[in-house]
Parts: C-alpha cells; sequence; structure tokens
C-alpha cells in the first residue's frame, strides 16, 4: 500500500535520529552524528538500498521498528503470539505518530488479529542515549499468547562486524567476551530468573577491532532485572539488527481481552570508541535514572560481614565499630545474622524480628554506638528469599516459588518468595518499614543469593511478575521512608541494570574484593555504569575468596575506583596499616566532591598485564587515574601511559597520589622523576607521550593524580 513519506527528527548534543514512515510502520534511517536540518525525505529515499536479487521477494521492504513475517522478514521478529494456535501472524500498520519534544509516539494496529502496539522512542538530550520501550493491547474477545515480544528492534550498520558482550559466574562478574558477527543469530539469553552472574543486560557492536578510542560503536542495554534475551543477527540480504526483550517462560505471559503489557526500556547509543559511548551512557544514568542521592558525596562504607560473618558477639561488634571508625568510616553497616534463629545460613531467611537471643534490648546499643561515631547506621536484608527452616515457612509454605509435584532445588539452604503476591509484599514492606523508622535506619544493603528455579505459583509461571513486584516494593518503601538509600547485592552483582538503578543508587559489584580480580570486574562494570555507584572496599590481605595476597596499596587503589569502602576487620590492623588506610581515606574524601560527576576514560595499554582507567573533572581541573598490574609484563619497563580526557593546551601537576613510593621503589634502580616529586607538564604530552611508569611487580598498583596550574 502505497502512503504519504513522512520525515521525522530527534537531535541531540552530538547526535541526529531520523525516522521516515514511507511502508506499514516506521523505520529509522539514521542514528549517529548530527546531519544538516535541511535535509528532506526525497535525498534520504535517494539513499535507500533498493536493489532486488533473484530468488528473493519481489519486493523489498525496509527493516523497520517492528519488524513483522508478513512483510516478509526472515530474522527474529519483534512479536511472537497466538489465539490457541490461530491468528500468529501479525499485519500491523501504523494509526499515527506524534512528537512531543524529544519523544516519539507511535501506533499501530492489527485490525484481523486484534491487537495494537505502541512504541515510545526518546532521545535523551544530554546524553545522546536512545531509549525505546513497546507497549502490546489485547483489543480482541479472547485470550492472547504472548511468546516474544522485543522491546525494541534496532537496525545496525552493516558494516559491523564484532559483538562485544559480559558474562562471569559468582565472583568473576562481567568479564568480556567478543565474538564475530557472522551470519545467523547471536543469542544471550539468560533464564536465571535476576539480572545474574552469568550474562550482562548490555552489549557493544562495532566495526572491526574497535576498540576504547577508536572505531564505530553502539552500545545497548535492557533495563530488566529477570530473564531476557540480547539478540544480534545478520541476513543473508545483509540486514544487521540488535533486538532485546524479556524472555518469558511457557504460558507466562497471557493477555486476556482489553489487558496490555508494556515492555522495559532498551537504551542505545552510538559513538567513535567505547569511551564515547561508556560516557554517555553514565551521564545518562546519572540525569535520567539513577536516584537523586547518588549526586550527593557518598560516605565511606565499613561493613561487619568478612570480619565477623555470622558472630555477633557485642563486645566484638562494638571493638569492630570503634576501629572502623578510626580508620574513616562514615557508615556501619551490620550485615547477615542480626535476626532470629540466624547463627548460620541454613534457618531463619524471612523471619525479620531482631534475635532478642543476641540482642536483649535490640538493635538499640548498637546502633547507638555507631552513632557516637558520627557514622550512619545500615543494615542487611534478603527480603526476598525464605529458609525451609524458619517461622515464615513454616507458617506460609505456599509463599514460596514451586511447581506442585516437584521438589525445587535449594540454593543455600533457601527459597525464593513469591513478591508478586499481595500478602508477601505486604508482609515485607511491614517488616523493613517498621525497622526503619524504629532504628531510624539510612542504608539497606538488599540481598538476593539465589537463581529462581522452578519460579511458579503451584501451577503457572511468574519468573517475569517478580521483577515486576520488586520495583513496586522498593518504590513504597521509599515513598514511606525518603531519606533511606538502598543498595542492589545479589550474592554480588547479579542484579545490576538499569531497571533496578531507578530506586537503588549503589551495587555490590561482586562479592570477590581479591583486587586482581576486581581489576577485570570493575572494568565491566564501569563500561555501562558510573564508578560513584560501585561498591569497592579493602579487604583483608589475604582475599577470603582467592586466598590471594596483595599489597594494601594495592587493595585501596582499587577501591578508590568506585565509592570506597571496608570489608576487613580493623581491629586486626597494625599501626603502620592504620596509617595506609587513613592517606587513602583522606586521598577519597579529598576528590569525592567531584567524582560524582567525573567523566570515565578506560585507557589503552601497551601490555595485557597493566590495566589501567581514569576519572576526570567534568572541567578537566584534575583527574586520578588508577594502573593496575595484573601479572608479568614481558619487558622488564611499564613504558609510557598515555593519559585521556586532559585539556591538552592546559599546564597540569603529575604527582604520585599513591603512597607506596617506597614499596615500587624496592623494583626501581632509579624511579621517574614524577613518582619522587610533582613535576610540572603539559595535556597534550600526557596524551600523546603519556606518563613513564615505574617498573612495577604482578599484583602492584598506583595512583596517578593530574591537577591543572598556571604558568606564573
Amino acid at each position: 500500500m502505497l502512503i504519504e513519506p513522512k520525515l521525522w527528527r530527534l537531535d541531540g548534543q552530538t547526535t541526529t535520529l531520523l525516522l521516515v514512515q514511507d511502508h506499514g510502520v516506521p523505520r529509522l534511517v539514521w542514528f549517529g552524528d548530527t546531519l544538516s536540518s535541511k535535509l528532506n525525505i526525497s535525498q534520504l529515499q535517494m539513499h535507500d538500498d533498493s536493489a532486488l536479487a533473484f530468488g528473493s521477494l519481489d519486493a523489498v521492504t525496509p527493516l523497520s521498528l517492528f519488524p513483522q513475517a508478513s512483510t516478509g522478514y526472515t530474522g527474529s521478529p519483534a512479536l511472537n503470539g497466538h489465539r490457541n494456535g490461530k491468528q500468529f501472524a501479525h499485519c500491523l500498520t501504523t494509526t499515527s505518530v506524534r512528537q512531543s519534544s524529544n519523544t516519539l509516539y507511535i501506533n499501530l494496529t492489527d485490525e484481523y488479529t486484534h491487537i495494537e502496539v505502541s512504541l515510545e522512542l526518546s532521545l535523551h538530550p544530554q546524553s545522546d542515549v536512545v531509549s525505546l520501550q513497546t507497549t502490546l493491547r489485547n483489543v480482541g474477545n479472547s485470550a492472547y499468547t504472548v511468546d516474544w515480544i522485543a522491546s525494541a528492534t534496532m537496525p545496525l550498520p552493516g558494516n559491523y562486524r564484532e559483538c562485544l558482550t559480559q558474562h562471569g559466574r559468582w565472583g568473576l562478574e562481567n568479564q568480556t567476551h567478543r565474538r564475530h558477527i557472522a551470519p545467523g543469530r547471536i543469542d544471550i539469553s539468560n533464564l536465571h530468573g535476576r539480572t545474574s552472574h552469568e550474562h550482562s543486560p548490555g552489549l557493544a557492536c562495532g566495526t572491526a577491532g574497535f576498540g576504547n578510542d577508536h572505531g564505530d560503536v553502539t552500545f545497548a542495554q535492557l533495563a530488566w532485572s529477570g530473564n531476557f534475551s540480547l539478540r544480534v543477527e545478520r541476513l543473508s540480504n545483509g540486514n544487521v539488527a540488535l533486538q532485546s526483550g524479556v524472555l518469558y517462560l511457557p504460558g507466562e505471559c497471557i493477555l486476556q481481552s482489553g489487558e496490555s503489557l508494556t515492555t522495559p526500556v532498551t537504551s542505545f547509543t552510538r559513538g567513535s570508541g567505547m569511551n564515547a559511548c561508556t560516557q554517555q551512557f553514565h551521564r545518562y544514568a546519572r540525569q535520567a535514572v539513577l536516584p537523586a542521592w547518588t549526586r550527593t558525596q557518598r560516605p565511606i562504607h565499613a561493613n561487619s560481614w568478612e570480619a565477623l560473618y555470622f558472630n555477633h558477639d557485642s563486645k566484638e561488634l562494638f571493638e569492630l565499630i570503634d576501629a572502623a571508625a578510626g580508620i574513616g568510616a562514615e557508615r556501619f553497616v551490620l550485615d547477615d545474622g542480626w535476626f532470629k534463629h540466624r547463627r548460620d545460613d541454613t534457618k531463619g531467611l524471612g523471619d525479620w524480628y531482631v534475635d532478642e537471643s543476641i540482642y536483649p534490648q535490640g538493635l538499640t546499643p548498637i546502633v547507638n554506638h555507631v552513632r557516637q561515631h558520627g557514622m550512619q547506621f545500615g543494615l542487611w536484608f534478603e527480603p526476598e528469599m525464605v529458609n525451609p527452616n524458619s517461622d515464615l515457612y513454616r507458617a506460609h509454605p505456599e509463599w514460596a516459588l514451586h511447581v506442585d509435584n516437584i521438589q525445587t532445588p535449594l540454593a543455600r539452604d533457601q527459597l525464593v518468595l513469591d513478591i508478586a503476591r499481595k500478602e508477601v509484599s505486604d508482609y515485607l514492606f511491614e517488616r523493613i518499614t517498621s525497622l526503619v523508622h524504629e532504628y531510624n535506619i539510612s542504608y539497606i544493603k538488599w540481598d538476593h543469593n539465589r537463581d529462581l528455579v522452578l519460579p511458579g505459583d503451584g501451577s503457572c509461571a511468574r519468573a517475569a511478575k517478580q521483577p515486576e513486584a520488586l520495583y513496586t516494593l522498593l518504590a513504597r518503601i521509599l515513598a514511606t521512608c525518603p531519606g533511606l538509600e538502598i543498595e542492589t547485592c545479589s550474592s554480588g552483582g547479579a542484579r545490576c541494570d538499569l531497571g533496578v538503578l531507578q530506586h537503588t543508587g549503589r551495587v555490590w559489584t561482586s562479592d570477590n574484593i581479591d583486587p586482581i580480580e576486581r581489576t577485570s570486574i570493575q572494568c565491566g562494570f564501569q563500561r555501562f555504569f558510573p564508578p560513584e555507584i560501585m561498591g569497592a572496599h579493602v579487604g583483608h590481605k589475604k582475599a577470603h575468596l582467592t586466598g590471594r595476597d596483595t599489597s594494601l596499596h594495592t587493595r585501596a587503589v582499587v577501591a578508590l575506583q568506585g565509592q570506597y569502602g571496608f570489608e576487613l576487620d580493623a581491629r586486626k590492623l597494625d599501626d603502620q596499616d592504620v596509617i595506609t588506610l587513613k592517606h587513602y581515606t583522606e586521598l577519597y574524601k579529598a576528590h569525592r566532591h567531584w567524582l560524582s560527576e567525573a567523566v570515565f576514560w578506560q585507557l589503552t595499554t601497551h601490555s595485557k598485564a597493566v590495566q589501567a582507567c581514569g576519572n576526570v573533572e567534568h572541567n578537566q581541573q584534575q583527574a586520578l587515574y588508577s594502573v593496575v598490574v595484573i601479572g608479568n609484563m614481558h619487558s622488564t619497563r611499564a613504558g609510557h601511559l598515555p593519559l585521556s580526557g586532559l585539556d591538552p593546551n592546559a599546564n597540569y601537576t603529575l604527582a604520585l597520589a599513591s603512597a607506596n613510593k617506597t614499596e615500587l621503589a624496592a623494583f626501581n634502580k632509579v624511579l621517574p622523576p614524577w613518582c619522587e616529586a610533582p613535576q610540572s607538564t603539559r595535556g597534550e604530552l600526557l596524551m600523546k607521550i603519556g606518563v613513564p611508569l615505574p617498573v612495577m611487580p604482578p599484583q602492584s598498583a598506583l595512583l596517578i593524580h593530574c591537577e591543572q596550574h598556571s604558568t606564573s
């Protein structure tokens, strides 16, 4: 059917998005660098790929924002659904397109299958990040089963050849994996019921060999904390598309007559090199996603877990609080073990009442002692879980997710509560808010320590209802406790995405705080998320998860990449360790006022053994760069490290900010002059020639500080 072509345009700071409506569903013809304002639709149509090959359909239908099999599209359609096996094919056409500021509202209708689709496409002008989500409505008289609906389908340039995704496991999250975009589909399917350790809901696609500062790159991330699918597909006709959406379990999504569903948002951005895309995602998260309190100076945490585990002896806790305050902690978090029956991880989950056998006066003495040191008090919860050995489970076994006649496998001796049930959500809301009000709790560490296996209500699957119920519960708690801050922790980094981060503003990045392992974990994390929300703690000399011994300087330098804190027994530090930690604590306090808006740069190094990144103040007045050597280098010297993000025309003072000159000197006959005393140089030289690094042994680290100064 011929229609009058129409052109729609959205503009950001450096980005233009062009949408053309000349077929059944609008299509994206450009998303990238700003284009001339004088473009017209006839000029754009001249650039259409209209060649028609033999052995194909008799007409070319361009890839639309909502591709359908009825147009001859042979890739992953935007919708797979049916009415009891019938009406499985869809022929949606545009009924209206409306623009309001930087958002397009596109409405589609299929009169035969009686469904309606609305697409909401926005360009965030300050960050150049595009967001797209889809609403599906069943306007028929019978139930409609949804097997798959894409949050977004975005065409990618045909010259894109590589896809970078992030995978891992517990204690080793966000590890980078790069693969060729070959014919067929790359499908990252996550069925863990949470964002997961195994698969990040974000990816990068680009031209061959794209890197930190080169190549044409597109980033995408799905704002969803449950099962998902990310798909990158190259068809034989040359089309390349990226698609994302919720991965529903069988029969999980059935829309009755008159019902609708709205998908999570998928966010995209495009830039020259990964650093450009990272910086745009960081701006988007800061301005459009994260809670407002993340823009304030972030306090230094001390967490009780690796110091005491389940040993909640009051005398030891008081001593630990004193010692944590002595090294500069500003918030003390009481971790697992404070509630009824919880002497180990086999019982008590769900019984959110203070255990009077160890706290006969409640938490008041502990809270008061924390506040006597001027620290905030935080408390650990794992609200969505229940131990079979608990009062809650004995009273309400039906509250746990399950499938009748199949025994649900345990993990950490626990099951998952069906928080989409009103009575479950109400119970958790009452318990959490009561404790927050009673003890004036300022912070909650919200944990989630297992995958969802057999997530049903007895008969039907309910995995997709859990993230939605979580967001609702978090919003309800925060509305009742407006000063409360919540951290998302899921046995480390298994629940981190732009969905949960609308309600939480800190992420426990990984249970692994070995600084050598953390270097790659934090690199992957910061690819999509800003560093100030990344929980990064100084741990014990011997890492509890790996058994590796590392220098206190290395542990502190890596912790300073994020929201700095302690996960150690400060009572056992010797005098020199206390002095060392105080140095890094004061360093964090001196710079955190600008770090929450800093521009992040991943640096390219000459050796795979050297990892480096930096934060630059938004006005380029100063910067902190961390360098970590994770293993032996082939060369005897580390060579030069070119920095990024500085003003090339400014003069900078270059200084060693880490307090480990003596430690490094043991491996150097001669140290570079800037390690001995601050040196003056030009920004262009720091970025083009680079900083001459000292000889650095494996598992060592240093921190570089650059600060602008005048020549006078």
